[in-house]
């Protein structure tokens, strides 16, 4: 699978499935600059993804580390149905992740996975940041990928996070700024 950043691919490993991401070469940069970025966004993404275990949310473990790629954890399950229940479920975990500083880049259902359990991967976008608009953004990008019947259960699952007035008061901000919400 390909996507803007990375090529993912499946391996084995101690006759365990796996996850390959290579991230790929952008051809439009320079080459030293190229090859800084990835190797910087490769290493972010497995730090993001140790803080979000420690902060309590479910995702891939990392197994090895390389200068472009990062050998994953291989989750078996499937993209899930966004009910009432994922939706509040959904809104907790963003919180957790915000509570530690991570902001996901890209929270949306496409990058969660259903087994058993809701897990949260594909932390390529991700960066590490306590601003308020950061978090509201992560935020607003889950809000406008789901039923806005399930807005406020969403909402209520992450209500727990402790600046979650400041975070609702700059989404309307955000709100405005963008042309069409």
């Amino acid at each position: 699978m390909r996507g803007a950043e990375a090529v993912v691919s499946f391996s084995r490993l101690l006759g365990k499935k796996i996850v390959i991401k290579n991230r790929i070469a952008k051809t439009y940069r320079v080459s030293e600059l190229d090859k800084n970025l990835r190797k910087i966004r490769t290493r972010v993404e497995a730090r993001l993804l140790h803080k979000a275990k420690i902060a309590g949310v479910l995702c891939p473990t990392v197994l090895c580390v390389d200068d472009f790629s990062l050998r994953l954890s291989f989750i078996d399950g499937k993209r899930p149905n966004i009910t009432s229940q994922i939706a509040k479920k959904t809104g907790e975990l963003l919180a957790k992740l915000h509570a530690a500083d991570i902001i996901h880049g890209d929270f949306t259902p496409a990058n969660l996975i259903f087994n058993k359990n809701l897990y949260v991967i594909d932390f390529g976008l991700g960066f590490f940041s306590n601003d308020i608009e950061d978090k509201a953004i992560d935020v607003l990008t889950m809000l406008k990928s789901i039923e806005e019947k399930l807005h406020l259960l969403f909402l209520k699952g992450y209500s727990s996070y402790k600046d979650y007035a400041k975070i609702l008061k700059r989404i309307e901000i955000v709100k405005n700024r963008v042309r069409y919400f």
